[in-house]
Order: structure tokens, then C-alpha cells, then sequence
């Protein structure tokens, strides 16, 4: 039976109503989960969810046999729980990992814990299956909500040779089930001494409320969601357990091999941090070797330049429309300031309604005579200023104007509110 150590029974006491003993607990590691494919169903869980689940693993969920809770009229009651949760690097695969805990002696129903402890401990129980609640799921190809959105692409499907998946961005770890066939590759009980354990593992630290508190040059992740609202991580690397007692207990190497133990440690958790950089990289831009990289950047960079200068040939246009319409009350600079922060489709839009307002301002691009009669319109010969046989009725350029003046404004305001930079406009005094 696997004991706990001191730091974990430590642990489990923080969670237990009763304190147990190390006799009493019984203690295993488990791989919950990773943000690869899911064969099959291509889904995938995002890092930035799995921050939160490790972080829900920490706090405490369920043990069960099974999804029990899914299947109605069976007996649901937890058998253990979980009380730490690391992030580690596997190869490419962020993976995360919790420690559970049983109370042996117990029994759930006609379910003997210890039964269950023999069990993982001979290794004939060893699969597992998380059950979680889903709040976000993005389509990776378009990036919007892959049910009941605009989506129109299918999952498990390529286009353009990028393979279509269900992107899960957010939602909740109810709970963690010892199964007989598991659905995530390699999710499962580890032994306490895996090798995966001796990978250099990504520790996440909740950020404190105050900013001062991230170290300089630190990166920070923030994961939202309605139950918790805005969580900002910080990343943290610790140290190889084995590493460290080698290049800090053994008194049989010289401070020259420990100096170059500890050189090399620093240098494998580079590394490590560089690879898995590398591979939120690829993932975000979509391409599969390292060496895609360069090329798939020199194509965005190109896009990119291509799209400012249309960006800048529509912001032209639009306030062209607005001087057409508003006259010297249109202030071309400040339009345009407000312009560069809005994508080009609100730019577009914004420039629609001042041509609009232009040509109704202009008097609507109409002829000024009567029919087919080429003479003078009544009152011209006398200096009475000619009407205009299409707009009559219509209101004074004036007014037309001033009703420009504000249905712009109020479309940029719209469009800024929109984007989240409605501070930029000023009110009128």
C-alpha cells in the first residue's frame, strides 16, 4: 500500500474533517489529462484550461468508479479525492498530473477501498477518465463557437490540409474516475517513481492581486470564466528532485562537478522551456514541423502589410466621405486617430453612412431641370437659387448636415463600444 509523505498527509489534513494517519491514507498519481488530439473525437482541451483544472485538482475533486454520476439510478458517492496537481512537459504535450487519496478500512456501498488500493497497486486498475463541464468550444479552423454558431466546417475533417478540431477553451473538473478503457491516451495511474516524473515540471502559481507581485521580465497566463472570473497564473520551474540532491547533498562530487551538475540542470530546463515555447508556437500558427515556422511568419508578415495598406486606402475614403458630408465641421485627424483602432470592416461601415449622408447633404446626385424642358428653373434668371426637382420636400442641406454629423458619430461611438475603446471619443461639451 502506498503511504504518503509527510508533505502530502499534510496536504490531505487540510482537506480530511477528521485527520488520518499515514496508515490510514492511501496515496496514487494519476495522469488526468493533455492538450493533444483526442483520437476519434477531436476534441482538445487548450492549456489555458487545463491552468484551471490543475488548479481544481489542487482545490479538491472526486474519485469515482466509472462516471457514476452519469449513469442514473446508480449510486454516486466519491471514493477518494485529489489534493495536489502538477503541469508537466511530456515530449510536446502539456500534460496534467493529480495525486488522489482513499481512506483504507473504508467501504462505499458493497465497495471495499482496500479492494481497490490491491487493485492499482497490483496493476489491474490503471486506466482513468475525467468528467468536466463544458462553457467554450471554438472550432479550430475559424475560431468561432463550434455548436450553435456560424461555424460551417466539421470536425475531423481537413481544410487545406489542416485538420479541423473542437477547441474546449473553458469550463470545470468535476470529478476523476478509475475506468476500464479510458478515452485520452496515456491517462492513468503512474507509478511513484514514472520516469514522467523525472521531467521538469510547469508549476503554476496563482497571481496575486497585486501586480507588483510578478517578478520582472515574468510571464503571465489568465484563463476567464463566469464561475471564477479573471485568473492570472505565473509560471514557475522547479528544480529535479534527483538534480538537486546531487548537486547539493553529495559530498563526494568536487564544487567544480557540482557547479557543472548544476550548469547542465539549468541548461536541460532552458530547453525545455524553449520547446515548449516552440510548441505553442506551431500550434498557433497552425503548422506541424519547426521549419514551417519561418515560412508561415514571412507569409503573415506579407498578409500583414497588404492588409495596412488597405487599412489606410478605407480609413482615406471614409473621412473623404465625411469632409463631402460634414464639411469644416469634420475633423479629419482626430477621425482618422480614432479610425487606426477599429478593424477595417467597422471602418467600412463608418464610411458607408458618411457617403450616404454625402449624397443626401449634395442633394442626392439629381438633375436640376424639369423633364424633358432644357430651360432655366423658375426663378434662376432673377438670382433665386434653383430647387431641386428630386429633392423637393426634402430638408435643408443644413439640417441634412447636422443629422449627418450625429449619425456618424454615433457609428463611430458604436464601432469603438464595440472594440472596447469608447474612451477615445470625447464628449461634447
Amino acid at each position: 500500500m502506498a503511504k504518503p509523505t509527510t508533505e502530502q498527509l499534510a496536504r490531505i489534513n487540510q482537506l480530511a474533517r477528521v485527520p488520518l494517519t499515514e496508515e490510514e491514507a492511501y496515496v496514487f498519481p494519476a495522469k488526468l489529462v493533455g492538450d493533444q488530439i483526442i483520437p476519434r473525437r477531436f476534441y482538445r482541451l487548450t492549456p489555458n484550461f487545463l491552468r484551471k483544472m490543475a488548479v481544481q485538482a489542487r482545490e479538491g475533486v472526486s474519485l469515482l468508479l466509472d462516471h457514476s454520476w452519469a449513469n442514473l439510478g446508480i449510486m454516486t458517492i466519491p471514493l477518494g479525492r485529489t489534493f495536489d496537481s502538477r503541469l508537466q512537459m511530456d515530449g510536446d504535450e502539456l500534460a496534467l498530473y493529480a495525486d488522489h487519496y482513499m481512506k483504507l478500512g473504508q467501504e462505499v456501498g458493497d465497495i471495499k477501498i482496500d479492494q481497490i488500493a490491491e487493485g492499482i497497486d497490483a496493476g489491474t486498475i490503471f486506466d482513468t477518465s475525467i468528467g468536466f463541464t463544458v462553457s467554450s468550444q471554438t472550432c479550430s479552423i475559424c475560431g468561432q463557437e463550434y455548436f450553435g454558431g456560424n461555424c460551417p466546417h466539421i470536425r475531423g475533417r481537413e481544410y487545406d490540409t489542416k485538420l479541423c478540431t473542437v477547441d474546449i477553451n473553458d469550463g470545470d473538473l468535476m470529478e476523476n474516475s478509475l475506468v476500464f478503457d479510458g478515452a485520452y491516451p496515456g491517462a492513468g495511474v503512474v507509478g511513484m517513481s514514472n520516469a514522467t516524473e523525472q521531467q521538469p515540471i510547469v508549476k503554476w502559481e496563482a497571481l496575486s492581486e497585486d501586480t507588483k507581485s510578478l517578478p520582472s521580465g515574468g510571464r503571465v497566463f489568465y484563463s476567464f470564466s463566469g464561475k471564477s472570473g479573471l485568473d492570472g497564473f505565473v509560471i514557475k520551474q522547479e528544480k529535479n528532485n534527483v538534480a538537486e540532491t546531487q548537486a547539493e547533498g553529495d559530498d563526494t562530487l568536487t564544487e567544480e562537478q557540482k557547479a557543472a551538475l548544476a550548469a547542465s540542470q539549468t541548461q536541460t530546463i532552458a530547453l525545455t522551456a524553449a520547446n515548449s515555447v516552440l510548441g505553442q508556437v506551431r500550434v498557433a500558427l497552425g503548422v506541424e514541423n519547426d521549419a514551417d515556422i519561418t515560412s508561415k511568419l514571412a507569409t503573415l508578415s506579407a498578409q500583414a502589410a497588404d492588409g495596412a495598406v488597405y487599412k489606410t486606402k478605407v480609413t482615406e475614403q471614409a473621412c473623404g466621405a465625411g469632409v463631402r458630408a460634414l464639411g469644416e465641421a469634420f475633423n479629419t485627424e482626430t477621425m482618422k486617430a480614432m479610425l487606426s483602432h477599429l478593424p477595417v470592416s467597422e471602418i467600412e461601415k463608418i464610411g458607408a453612412t458618411y457617403e450616404a449622408q454625402a449624397q443626401a447633404a449634395l442633394g442626392g446626385g439629381g438633375r436640376h431641370t424639369e423633364g424633358d424642358n432644357p430651360d432655366l428653373p423658375a426663378g434662376a434668371a432673377n438670382g433665386t437659387a434653383p430647387t431641386n426637382a428630386q429633392a423637393a420636400g426634402q430638408k435643408t442641406p443644413e439640417q441634412l448636415q447636422t443629422e449627418a454629423k450625429e449619425a456618424a458619430r454615433a457609428d463611430a461611438i458604436a464601432a469603438l463600444k464595440n472594440t472596447g475603446r469608447s474612451n477615445l471619443l470625447k464628449e461634447d461639451k
